[in-house]
């Protein structure tokens, strides 16, 4: 680590081959970024989505210290997705998604960076996000806001949004577990 590294918050989430594509994108950032906190993985089901079918998503975050400002950042989260971001079933009222990860927080940067908006522009609307800052850093400020996460999470959370802690295990370790 330099002194010019930052910690970065980033959003996983997949609802299609979930335990592949989560260890898949854990070792590509570890390969990549050293070291990781990760929080709880939990179940949940679709927010916002407007198809007839859509499997739950496993959803996380992960935090890590980089030098690569935002944009940069951003394209390596793209290349650990890869081409298999979106999946096009034949029947379009199915809705799968391999990988997906998200740039939550930058530090403290907040604005656009290069097409990255921070902090992660649906922050306050999905709890997937929310809860597990909330866990893995309670008391630290969210960038652009006068709460920490911890606060944030009970000013916003949403109780229709359904989401269950599940095991999984990475690397030999189990890092999530369905007991709370």
């Amino acid at each position: 680590m330099s002194s010019s590294d930052v910690f970065v918050w980033v959003s996983l989430g997949s609802n299609h081959d979930r335990d592949h594509q989560i260890a898949r994108a854990l070792d590509e950032l570890y390969q990549r970024f050293g070291e990781l906190v990760i929080s709880r993985i939990y179940e949940t089901q679709p927010v916002g989505l407007k198809v007839k079918h859509c499997a739950p998503f496993y959803n996380l975050i992960a935090g890590f210290f980089t030098s690569l400002p935002p944009g940069e950042l951003n394209r390596h989260l793209k290349e650990i997705e890869g081409d298999t971001k979106y999946l096009c079933p034949e029947d379009k009222s199915i809705y799968a998604r391999a990988l997906d990860l998200d740039l939550v927080a930058h530090g403290d940067k907040e604005g656009q960076f290069e097409g990255v908006q921070l902090p992660y522009k649906q922050l306050l609307k999905h709890d997937f996000v929310l809860r597990p800052l909330a866990e893995l850093a309670p008391h630290e400020q969210a960038p652009g806001q006068e709460l920490s996460w911890s606060q944030l999470w009970q000013k916003h959370a949403h109780p229709e949004q359904k989401m269950q802690a599940v095991d999984f295990t990475w690397r030999g370790r189990q890092i999530s577990s369905a007991i709370n």
